[in-house]
């Protein structure tokens, strides 16, 4: 079993978007996935009990469950949608637990600098000092023709980690949320451009896991 964790100290940086469509994309590909729900929030919770029975199956996972409540389905991917203000011994273990980070970051002042005070600490975990977690920076909500997007990509560069994906500010993101959905469960017709922008992604995470890309 592989576990991917999303994770930035932010609320609103586009977590639960960003974990609950690489949960999708992965069930898509007719691998076993979890999605477990450790924000407060239970967004990524909300989300699951609105997505359609037709849709690739994803079970969710709330904290402190049991592994006993997945016997009989053999997960080969877990992906946790992290809480806010993730830090200390919470943060440590949740890193060394992890096979792969992605960290979402929108183009603010604000996310931009409590992304900074992010990597320094988790800059302190053994993972990160062997150099031994892949960690994936994604560049969430952008607009390519504005001076906030080219700003995020000097910040993002600086940062020491592959910036893998730029994910369009659309209300598509929206819907999706709305409707239980994500962007691989939409016709060509109205996701075309969204799908394109994941490829990046999609490949990078196949390429640091094992999964098949696309």
């Amino acid at each position: 079993m592989r576990t991917i964790l999303v994770a930035n100290p932010k609320g609103g940086s586009g977590k639960t978007t960003l974990a609950t469509h690489v949960a999708g994309w992965l069930a898509g590909k007719r691998q076993r996935v979890v999605l477990a729900d450790h924000d407060p929030q239970r967004s990524a919770t909300e989300w699951l009990a609105r997505r359609p029975s037709l849709f690739p199956p994803i079970i969710g996972l709330r904290p402190g469950a049991k592994k006993g409540e997945l016997r009989g389905f053999d997960p080969q991917y877990v992906v946790i949608d992290s809480p806010a203000g993730m830090r200390g011994d919470d943060l440590d273990d949740a890193v060394r637990a992890a096979d792969l980070m992605l960290v979402p970051v929108s183009p603010s002042a604000f996310d931009m600098a409590a992304t900074r005070r992010f990597f320094a600490a988790v800059g302190e975990t053994k993972p990160v000092r062997r150099g031994t977690l892949a960690i994936g920076l994604v560049a969430m909500r952008v607009d390519a023709r504005t001076l906030s997007a080219g700003e995020l990509d000097a910040f993002l560069g600086e940062l020491g980690h592959p910036l893998v994906a730029h994910l369009r500010d659309t209300q598509v993101y929206v819907h999706c949320a709305r409707d239980g959905a994500t962007v691989f469960d939409l016709p060509r017709s109205r996701a075309e451009a969204d799908w394109e922008q994941w490829r990046p992604l999609t490949r990078w995470i196949a390429r640091q896991m094992g999964a098949t890309g696309g």
